[in-house]
Formats: structure tokens, C-alpha cells, sequence
């Protein structure tokens, strides 16, 4: 290693060696940038009822409280406010959380939108007033400090990309160039949502788009984030609906905030693509955070589906390849999609406390929606019509718990404080050594700790083999969570863990930095996989490649074992029981319902999937 440093002496160049080694030391012993901390997502008006005075906000009829037998009152306002946040921040503290991210507080409009009232805060009407449902500016402003008091950053969503439909700015002739309009004087539909120009130009859910390429607007919106920034003197924003948006605005606007509220201020987007490789135009944007949406999927697939581990790895080695050296904000739900459980029965909470062990130990920063620590119930979108059911989905945050409520908060709060205790978890390098169709082993790193982490995503007990790096050969580990069992011989370690679990064991000793990311594949089925045989008539043999994608393999085109017979192409697929959606992919490009299905659903694109179901 050699340092050109002219003008030095010899003591000051081996001074900057010595510095400059340490440095890469350090490095290499695993550091991934990310944010410690946990962040906590509230829809202001689900959490809780802090002030009832203002429940009806300016207009009674936006108020109609739901009691478990009127769902269509949850299109209405609930009573949640700022106040009720503020009286939990001890419980959420206590809890683990770190950082919360609330929904929009900014004035909305006081009338309903098609059937739905703006609880949600994202039909905004006034870009510098808090909404009346919600409290006033001191409510706020006492949230800020209140969380400040307890070392936990507040950020605040900020919808730039639309106004509600009733905004006086549409009747203002001067500022007819503030909105996206045609030559006629109409908004823009968004048809094809794979043509950029329309995604930003066209009305999303229908109301009128901004237009911040305009000069004027995007100083506008920079204005009223300053406001905000020096008002509240909160920790950061997420920023609603950034693919609607123009990139080159992102681009400015991050400089902007950046320098008005110093580079600890957190700017978290999201882009709300299911696929890595359209995220990343917007990954040197400036934005501190992007939201792992496609993980979400992947996520999703794997831990509820029953999806292998050999997909699940596979779709983190190309995104990582994509989307690097971003950092992330990883979810298993969210407000605008179908709560985790859906599809779940019995053992639904096993399966998203092993979802949520994941997120809370692989990179990135951990995000988790309101109720998602406690199991709250997710509903499927309708599904004639494939239309998510996002209301029923946003209940109300339950006043009291109830015991088992409350022991999946403490199983929750457990796997917090195992990311709070050991920075491995949090900020270290992070390396694959074992993976089969439903056992998944890691190592998370930093300095002189490294964390081993093993999953088992089948509903049976699992009884592997794994051969670890030499330097974690011949040591014995503490285990600080699980119940799996490992038993060392030799250089081989073997585990015996139960269903739907995960173990880790702490080694402290670190790994060199050369450790591959990623390992070889084990062709291990577990013993809840059944093997089911597909067929495609092709008679006039013009099928060379048949492939499969579906919601078990996150809708990659995979191969799987084939074979010939006459004019039938026969496929084997090993999947666990339950229901999936699928195509055929027939020469490497031609996507397909497949026409033997015996049941089919719609796809988002106007086509459809088959259906298969396996049973026990």
C-alpha cells in the first residue's frame, strides 16, 4: 500500500498509514451505513383517541366510528389524533422504537372523495395548516419535543405530488400552470403504467397533479418544508408517491432540505415499484432512504406463500446488484397493501414473527406498520375485481390489548432488543453459509461480533448440516435466542430447529471481510414440500423452453425439471401446501395463463393467472 502525501515527514506519512489502514480495518470489518434504529409507522387517525373534541373534525358527517360490524364506517375519520400519540410514547419507547414516521398531518378537505373521507391525510388542502381532526400546531409541536425526550425522531409524511380534489388553487386562473392539464383543460389519465411521462403527468387515484417542474411550485413545496423543519423541528420526511414526481425536482429538492435542516435530517422516499431495476434512477438522487418495495414482495412470497429459499436469495443477489450502495427501509406490510397475515391460519403469528426476525436481522432498516407487532388481522382484495380492500386494513389500533395481544408485543419487543444489544445486527457485514429450500443461515458482522442467524420457513422440523468459515470452526457460541440445537463435530455444525423458527448464536469473533456474500444452494427439500406435475399440450412442438413464475418464486421465469411426451411437456415443481398464482413462460418470453388451470384470477394488467392448489 503506498500514500503520495507531499510536504510530509516521514512521522507524518507513517501517522497517516498507520490512520489510513485502521480505517480499512474497520471497514472491512463490516459497517453497511444503515440506521440503528427501528422505525414505528402510525396512521394518525387509527392509533389512538388522545382528544375527542375533536373527532368531527368541521363537518359531523366525516365521524362514524367503526364497532366491528360496520366496515364501511372506516371510510370515515376513527378519532385518532396527535395527543393519542403523544400519551403512547412511553409505550412504543419501552417497546424498542427508535423513529416514528406518522402519516400526513397537513389540513385536508372537508368533504368526502368518492365514498371516502381523507383520514388518512393524503387529499391535502392546506400545505401550512395541521388538520383540525388531528389537533393543533402545539399538539404537534409537543409530539416533537415528547419524542425528543425519549431519544426517538419523529418524521412526518409529506404528500408533494397531488391536492385534494376541491382545492381553491384549481379556480385560480393564475395558477392553472400549478397542475397538470391537456390543451383542452383536462387532467392527464394515467392508462399505461410503465410510460413515465404519464406516471408523472397523469392524476393518481384521481386527483389534480402537481406540476413541479414548474419553477414556481417547486419553491413552493421547498418553502413549506422549511416551515415545517423550523416549526416543529422534526428529524426527517418521508416522501409520499416519489415515482409521480419528476426526477430532476427529487434531485434539487434533496439539495435544498439538505441544506436548510444539515445532513442528520432523514429523507426517506417511496417508490413504489415491485422491481429493483425501475428504483434505481432514483438511487443518486440524494435521498437518505428508499423503501425496499420489492422486498416486500419477496418477503411476502417466502415467509407467507411458502416460497424457497433458493428464490428468496436469488431475488436478494440481483437487487443487491442493483440497488447498491443505497440505503433501505425494509417492510413486511404497510397502509397501502394487504396486512402480512392474509391467507394465514392457524399458525399465522409463527410465520410473521419469523418474517419479522428477518427484517429485524438482515441489512437494512426495519419499518413496521401500526398493529403489525401484534398480529392484527389483514384482509385479500376483493377478489372479483383484484381492488385492495386498504380500509380494512387500516382498523382502528385496539384500546386495550388483549393477552395474547399483549405476548406478541413481548415476542416483538424481544427480537428489538436482540437488534438494540448487538450492532451486528444493525450495521454488520452481512454473509450467506447455508441455504436449502427452507433453511436459510447468515452471518451478520462488525468489529469483534459476528451473529449467526438460522430460519427454518417449513412447518416441520428441520435437521441440517453446515460446514462454517474456518475462523468460526472449533468455537462454541452463545446462543441468545431460540430454541433450535446445535451440535458441533468436528468442523460441521448440526442443528435441529423447530417449525417456523429462528436461533441465533453469538460468536465474539469477527470474519475476514474477503467471506463471500453469497454460497452455493443445497438441494434439500424439507419434509412439508410435495411435488406437483404441471403439462402444456404444445402439438406443434413449437415450445423449445418452458419456465414458470409465480407468487413462490417472485414472479421470476424459473426452470424447473421438464420432460416430453408426444405432443405434452410435463414440469415438476416442489411447492408447500397452499394456494398460488402462476404463468407459464413459454420460449423465454411469451407469459401465459395456463390454460389447464382449473381456477384462474385476474392479473393487475388486465390478463390472468392460474390458480394451483396444493393440499395437505
Amino acid at each position: 500500500m503506498y500514500f503520495y502525501a507531499p510536504g510530509m515527514s516521514f512521522p507524518q506519512r507513517t501517522m497517516l498509514i498507520i490512520l489510513c489502514t485502521f480505517m480499512l480495518i474497520s471497514c472491512s470489518a463490516g459497517d453497511t451505513g444503515q440506521p440503528d434504529g427501528v422505525m414505528y409507522f402510525i396512521l394518525i387517525d387509527r392509533f389512538a383517541d388522545g382528544d375527542s373534541s375533536n373527532n368531527t373534525g368541521s363537518n359531523p358527517a366525516s365521524y362514524l366510528p367503526y364497532d366491528g360490524s360496520n366496515p364501511e364506517a372506516l371510510k370515515h375519520y376513527q378519532g385518532g389524533d396527535l395527543k393519542g400519540i403523544t400519551e403512547n410514547l412511553d409505550r412504543l419507547a419501552e417497546m424498542g422504537i427508535t423513529m416514528l414516521w406518522i402519516s400526513p398531518f397537513l389540513d385536508n378537505s372537508n368533504t368526502d372523495y368518492v365514498g371516502w373521507w381523507p383520514y388518512h391525510g393524503y387529499h391535502p388542502i392546506d400545505f401550512y395548516a395541521v388538520d383540525e381532526h388531528f389537533g393543533e400546531l402545539a399538539d404537534l409541536q409537543e409530539l416533537v419535543a415528547q419524542a425528543h425526550v425519549r431519544e426517538m425522531k419523529v418524521i412526518f409524511d409529506m404528500p408533494f405530488n397531488q391536492t385534494a380534489a376541491d382545492h381553491p388553487w384549481l379556480d385560480d386562473k393564475e395558477k392553472q400552470d400549478w397542475f397538470h392539464f391537456d390543451e383542452d383543460g383536462e387532467p392527464y389519465a394515467i392508462t399505461d403504467w410503465f410510460d413515465q411521462d404519464q406516471i408523472e403527468r397523469g392524476e393518481l387515484h384521481g386527483l389534480p397533479d402537481l406540476a413541479q417542474e414548474n419553477p414556481e411550485v417547486a419553491q413552493y413545496l421547498i418553502d413549506v418544508s422549511k416551515y415545517w423543519i423550523e416549526t416543529t423541528a422534526c428529524d426527517g420526511f418521508r416522501l409520499d408517491a416519489v415515482k409521480h414526481i419528476p426526477i430532476d425536482f427529487w434531485r434539487e429538492y434533496n439539495r435544498e432540505i439538505k441544506a436548510i435542516a444539515g445532513e442528520e435530517f432523514l429523507l426517506l422516499g417511496e417508490v413504489f415499484w415491485g422491481d429493483a431495476d425501475l428504483i434505481e434512477p432514483y438511487v443518486d438522487l440524494g435521498f437518505d432512504m428508499l423503501f425496499h418495495i420489492p422486498g416486500y414482495y419477496a418477503i411476502r412470497n417466502t415467509f407467507n406463500k411458502g416460497g424457497s429459499f433458493k428464490d428468496f436469495s436469488n431475488f436478494y443477489q440481483s437487487t443487491s446488484r442493483m440497488l447498491e450502495p443505497q440505503s433501505l427501509a425494509t417492510i413486511i406490510d404497510n397502509h397501502d397493501v394487504a396486512r402480512f397475515n392474509v391467507g394465514l391460519e392457524e399458525d399465522a403469528w409463527e410465520k410473521q414473527r419469523l418474517a419479522l426476525g428477518w427484517l429485524i436481522t438482515s441489512p437494512g432498516m426495519p419499518v413496521i406498520y401500526s398493529g403489525t407487532e401484534l398480529g392484527m388481522q389483514g384482509y385479500p382484495p376483493l377478489s372479483a375485481t383484484g381492488v385492495p380492500q386498504d380500509f380494512l386494513n387500516r382498523k382502528p389500533y385496539p384500546v386495550e390489548l388483549t393477552g395474547s395481544m399483549e405476548k406478541k408485543v413481548q415476542e416483538f419487543s424481544t427480537l428489538l432488543e436482540l437488534r438494540s444489544e448487538h450492532t451486528s445486527l444493525a450495521r454488520g457485514a452481512f454473509h450467506e453459509i447455508y441455504k436449502d429450500w427452507s433453511v436459510y443461515a447468515f452471518l451478520r458482522s462488525y468489529n469483534n461480533e459476528t451473529t449467526l442467524v438460522l430460519l427454518n420457513n417449513a412447518t416441520t422440523e428441520e435437521f441440517v448440516a453446515i460446514t462454517p468459515p474456518e475462523v468460526l470452526r472449533q468455537i462454541s457460541p452463545d446462543k441468545i435466542y431460540g430454541e433450535a440445537v446445535l451440535r458441533q463435530e468436528g468442523d460441521n455444525w448440526y442443528f435441529r430447529i423447530p417449525p417456523n423458527s429462528m436461533a441465533l448464536w453469538l460468536f465474539e469473533r469477527s470474519i475476514p471481510a474477503h467471506l463471500p456474500t453469497w454460497t452455493q444452494f443445497t438441494d434439500r427439500l424439507s419434509a412439508d414440500y410435495k411435488r406437483r406435475l404441471l403439462f402444456y399440450h404444445d402439438p406443434e412442438h413449437n415450445v423449445a423452453r418452458i419456465q414458470l413464475a409465480g407468487d413462490f418464486n417472485n414472479w421470476t421465469a424459473t426452470d424447473y425439471p421438464s420432460f416430453r411426451s408426444a405432443d405434452t411437456i410435463y414440469m415438476e415443481l416442489p411447492l408447500k401446501q397452499g394456494s398460488y398464482e402462476y404463468k407459464l413462460v413459454l420460449n423465454g418470453e411469451m407469459w401465459i395463463a395456463d390454460p389447464n388451470a382449473t381456477e384462474t384470477t385476474l392479473d393487475p394488467y388486465g390478463g390472468k393467472n392460474g390458480i394451483l392448489v396444493v393440499g395437505e
